[in-house]
């Protein structure tokens, strides 16, 4: 008896440590993942100027780079029922660098169009796959958190990295060889890694587009979807655009990504919060009162006129708006997490398709009506968010009732 205790012991403390590992790869590649997708964002402006290009163009590439996002969200989760984890993440990891590669060498705006959708491509293969992968965990709600706090770490570093190459006056280009040293690394760890085996069985992969339909057109995984459309296309949009709003203000660049360090901070501070509030409120709850106030701290930031109050504001919006990502795709894993390489592709799916809409819209807003119509089409989108997360929990104990891990 001794001996089956001790056996079944060992097996769960092996299977805790393989979590740990893959936690902390999670974390790892989304970080360095994240640092080179982000980094566009507060350099907006000196690539305008120096491919000689207006807002309205560069909002066309990052909506470009939304779309191939939105071709990694269809194809990733389904690739991964097919070929494995190590395989699809590797194949990311291969985009990513590619494309960083191409960016370092960018002079010409076509150059720089191409080599941003490839490192979006990456970036989308490697970001789903990750969170599928920690979506398996025992305690998935932490681990899901905890592998995007990795995420919300490379929105802290980008700006600070950017801030440095602009008082170094080095071109922007140094930015991505930076972030291509770390990627390589983690290749050479993801040989080593074990990870989840896939099911070669013909009856699984037979019934696997079946068992994904009816997942895309459960109820409860449509509503994870609007909150996720609506919800990236506010935080993605309010990131990419702040040092353009600021620029309104007279606050150069250096000082602005400055302060967007300390809104991504903000925001990583909002994950941590999340990470432990998790443990003690429901998901829906912790959902419903954090974006009912960033819809709060923002609207207040918007009206008030001095820049200190303003950054206080934003700050405290950060805290509230980070980590509802998680929130939504944890939720979303109620239907069964045996479906989480399904629900992964689907809740970016929706959330890229957000941001081609919004990154577009607001890049030629911006260069055509105003540099505030970020803050104008992020407290929309936050109000009309506020709204249906509050149907969705009403509704959910309803959809919740729906069983469909019983599909063939």
């Amino acid at each position: 008896m001794s001996n089956f205790l001790s056996s079944k012991r060992n097996k769960r403390n092996t299977v805790e440590d393989v979590e740990k590992k893959i936690l902390t790869f999670s974390f790892l590649e989304r970080l360095v993942m994240n640092t080179g997708s982000t980094i566009i964002g507060p350099i907006i402006p000196i690539v305008a100027v120096e491919l000689a290009i207006g807002l309205n163009y560069v909002g066309s590439v990052i909506s470009i780079g939304a779309i191939a996002l939105l071709v990694t969200s269809i194809c990733t989760g389904f690739l991964l029922e097919l070929f494995g984890f190590k395989k699809i993440i590797l194949i990311g990891e291969l985009l990513y660098i590619a494309g960083c590669l191409g960016l370092i060498f960018s002079n010409l705006y076509i150059t720089f169009a191409v080599s941003y959708t490839i490192l979006k491509l990456g970036s989308g293969t490697i970001s789903v796959a990750t969170m599928s992968l920690v979506g398996n965990h025992k305690n998935k709600s932490r681990s899901i958190m905890i592998s995007n706090i990795g995420f919300t770490a490379g929105s802290v570093i980008a700006p600070l990295l950017v801030s440095l190459i602009f008082y170094t006056e080095a071109r922007w280009q140094v930015l991505f060889f930076i972030v291509i040293i770390p990627q390589i690394l983690l290749i050479f760890s993801l040989i080593f890694l074990k990870m989840p085996s896939r099911s070669d069985s013909p009856e699984s992969f037979k019934s696997m587009i079946n068992v994904n339909k009816s997942v895309i057109s459960h109820p409860y995984i449509i509503l994870c979807c609007i909150v996720s459309f609506l919800y990236n296309s506010t935080t993605q949009t309010f990131y990419t655009w702040f040092t353009s709003y600021f620029s309104t203000m007279n606050i150069e660049l250096g000082l602005s990504s400055l302060i967007l360090a300390a809104y991504a901070a903000s925001l990583l501070v909002g994950m941590f919060i999340k990470n432990h509030l998790v443990n003690y409120i429901k998901e829906k709850d912790l959902l419903l009162v954090s974006i009912f106030l960033s819809f709060v701290f923002l609207l207040l930031a918007f009206f008030v006129q001095n820049i200190i109050a303003k950054i206080i504001l934003i700050f405290l919006f950060g805290i509230n708006i980070s980590g509802n990502f998680s929130l939504t795709f944890s939720m979303g894993l109620n239907v069964g997490t045996q479906f989480a390489n399904v629900v992964s592709g689907l809740v970016h799916f929706a959330s890229n398709l957000g941001v081609i809409v919004f990154q577009f819209l607001i890049g030629y807003l911006s260069e055509n009506i105003s540099k505030n119509s970020v803050l104008y089409i992020d407290l929309t989108l936050l109000f009309f968010l506020t709204v249906i997360i509050a149907f969705m929990n009403k509704r959910e104990l309803k959809y919740l009732g729906k069983d469909i891990n019983t599909v063939q």
